[in-house]
């Protein structure tokens, strides 16, 4: 039975979440690093991971159009997106600079949610510049996107750290998942809060369907057809077609 992986960032680096073709959740791995990412899902027919793939830099700068139609679908929740840098601010070791190097390049400055997971991106985009081709099983994805597709193509009403918006997201994974909330209440109790956030298991658990349910319904791009970048390294945000 082939597996799929879900992956999101968490305090203590990258939760990572299990999903087989029926759509059985399968134990949570915490890892520390995408080389440990790589080889951990070596084996999955697909693995899907909230960060940034493919970046813009000085010779085609600006706004990726993922991330732009990503905004654009998710109507309220659409700040859930945080611009991607410009792929000369990874080399920023402060917030500061990273800021003048976005804004110089592309006449926008850097968020401070995006300095916040820069090393992160950092990393991924390392080795993936190494090896373009590991593009075909790691593709980017963003857990927004991903619970809009699942809920027939609406966004979520509530933010995902409140109780109720955490109880809205495990809801839409439950309707499609038999073991979704005894497996989010195993991997709660598992991890401390300072290392894994409910919200990242969610997220995690949203990509990790998505990549399975994909093998039935077929994947969808934002945009329809992706851009690439300087690397060959396509910019795009991965979700399942309308689940029928």
């Amino acid at each position: 039975m082939d597996i799929f992986c879900g992956i999101d960032g968490c305090h203590a680096g990258w939760i990572v979440v299990s999903c087989d073709s029926q759509l059985y959740f399968q134990p949570a791995e915490l890892k520390k690093d995408i080389q440990e990412i790589r080889d951990y899902t070596r084996g999955a027919a697909l693995t899907l991971i909230d960060i940034p793939i493919g970046l813009k830099n000085g010779k085609t700068p600006g706004r990726r159009a993922c991330d732009v139609e990503a905004r654009k679908i998710l109507g309220k929740r659409a700040f859930s997106v945080f611009p991607a840098p410009q792929r000369e601010a990874l080399k920023a070791e402060t917030w500061e600079g990273a800021n003048s190097i976005n804004k110089t390049i592309c006449g926008k400055g850097l968020s401070k949610q995006t300095w916040g997971i820069l090393k992160k991106i950092a990393s991924v985009d390392s080795i993936l510049i190494r090896d373009v081709s590991l593009q075909s099983r790691l593709r980017e994805t963003h857990p927004e996107v991903c619970f809009w597709s699942l809920n027939n193509r609406q966004e979520m009403k509530d933010r995902k750290k409140s109780e109720q918006g955490l109880a809205e997201r495990l809801k839409v994974l439950a309707r499609l998942s038999r073991n979704a909330n005894e497996f989010y209440n195993r991997i709660k109790s598992q991890y401390k809060v300072k290392d894994v956030s409910s919200d990242d298991i969610v997220d995690a658990m949203a990509a990790a369907l998505t990549a399975s349910l994909s093998e039935r319904y077929g994947i969808r791009t934002l945009p329809q057809t992706p851009e690439l970048d300087s690397h060959g390294l396509r910019m795009e945000i991965v979700f399942t077609k309308e689940i029928e």
